[in-house]
């Protein structure tokens, strides 16, 4: 089966990473299988070098506005339907661009996908952009879903194209030494820093637990950079440090490759995201043993985590109760670890690699019949 991904860019992102996960597998199933950036082919996630990496041309020299849009899908849509693949997926693309693989597949064998990979309610926010996601799926032949709760964002026809298939986890996470924490101490969180993350909600509960309980030790360290697009979301938060002067308790180091090795020597973990798809640094952190704490958005977190079990699950956007939810933590470190160790008995019977790519490609057959 041959098999296009067309996405915005692969960096610093869970879509990107799925993308890459699920290429690589493809890939050692013998299926040829291709990827179309928007940008620079260069990413961030290691891909199986049997995938062929495509930057997707958009240049047009018209100098109308909306002429040069039309002019742009116009270059763009051969290079995709000179490849006559099987399947065209749009996974992480920009709502403008959704007419660029519907007339890619068009009037020919190849069937048009397009994945959910958060809550459309919330990223479409723009009027034009909320039309485009509607046509796209009306259009499609086929949309893959994380989580069973996102079909309640379709209608009762469009559900009927509908396939559930979740994120693929990382083995490696699995195999971080599970260790029972004496404190609960060092708190840390994995994201991009986007106004979706809501890493500002974070500081706020720490900054509030610190001022009720006084504890002299804890620290809050945030993993993650910004995209160019992503908006002043860290240099904000990098003010509300200084402002408060808590620079030696919360630490912003930027991005790091080996992220396994901040979680084997972190307490616990915390989670603030406004609204989400399945988030894939909720998902890693459950699988080394940390104890986690997610606000309870829409679709996602209440998928990995039963409240009180295996974790514990706040109101989005409520900061006394995340601060509260992390001074339990603090206070009763023999119950976080009960939980941690829930936590990660549950992602052990998660689903493999091989199993999830498997499922997905037994999708693409029916879909194409």
């Amino acid at each position: 089966m041959k098999i296009i991904f067309v996405t915005g860019q692969l960096q610093n992102g869970g879509a990107e990473r799925e993308i890459a996960a699920f290429s690589s597998v493809f890939a050692g199933l013998n299926q040829e299988v291709h990827i179309f950036c928007l940008n620079d082919k260069a990413g961030d996630y290691e891909i199986d070098p049997r995938v062929r990496l495509h930057r997707l041309s958009l240049t047009s020299r018209v100098r109308i506005p909306k002429l040069r849009v039309l002019f742009r899908w116009r270059n763009a849509t051969p290079e995709l339907r000179n490849l006559h693949a099987d399947i065209i997926l749009a996974i992480s693309l920009p709502a403008k661009y959704f007419p660029v693989v519907w007339l890619a597949a068009s009037f020919s064998k190849t069937k048009l996908l397009h994945a959910v990979r958060n809550n459309p309610e919330k990223k479409y926010t723009a009027k034009e952009d909320r039309k485009a996601w509607r046509r796209a799926a009306r259009f499609a032949d086929g949309i893959w879903i994380q989580t069973e709760a996102q079909r309640r964002f379709f209608s009762t026809r469009i559900q009927k194209k509908l396939f559930e298939v979740p994120n693929i986890l990382n083995p490696r996470f699995l195999k971080i030494p599970e260790r029972e924490r004496k404190e609960i101490r060092r708190f840390i969180s994995v994201g991009r820093f986007h106004p979706q993350k809501n890493q500002k909600l974070l500081f706020e509960a720490f900054a509030k637990m610190l001022e009720r309980t006084g504890d002299p030790y804890a620290t809050l360290t945030i993993y993650g950079q910004a995209m160019p697009w992503d908006g002043p979301v860290e240099e904000e938060l990098r003010e509300m440090i200084r402002s408060c002067h808590l620079e030696d308790r919360v630490f912003l180091p930027g991005r790091v490759k080996e992220i396994e090795k901040c979680y084997e020597e972190a307490d616990a973990f915390v989670f603030g995201s406004d609204y989400e798809g399945l988030p894939n640094a909720l998902m890693e952190a459950l699988a080394t043993g940390l104890p986690c704490i997610s606000t309870d958005c829409p679709t996602g977190p209440s998928a990995l985590i039963t409240n009180g079990e295996n974790g514990m699950l706040v109101p989005v956007g409520d900061i006394e109760t995340m601060s509260r939810a992390m001074q339990y933590f603090l206070q009763h470190p023999q119950d976080a670890n009960r939980m941690g160790r829930a936590a990660r008995c549950r992602m052990q019977s998660w689903e493999s690699q091989e199993a999830l790519a498997g499922r997905l490609l037994e999708n693409f057959r029916r879909i194409c019949g």
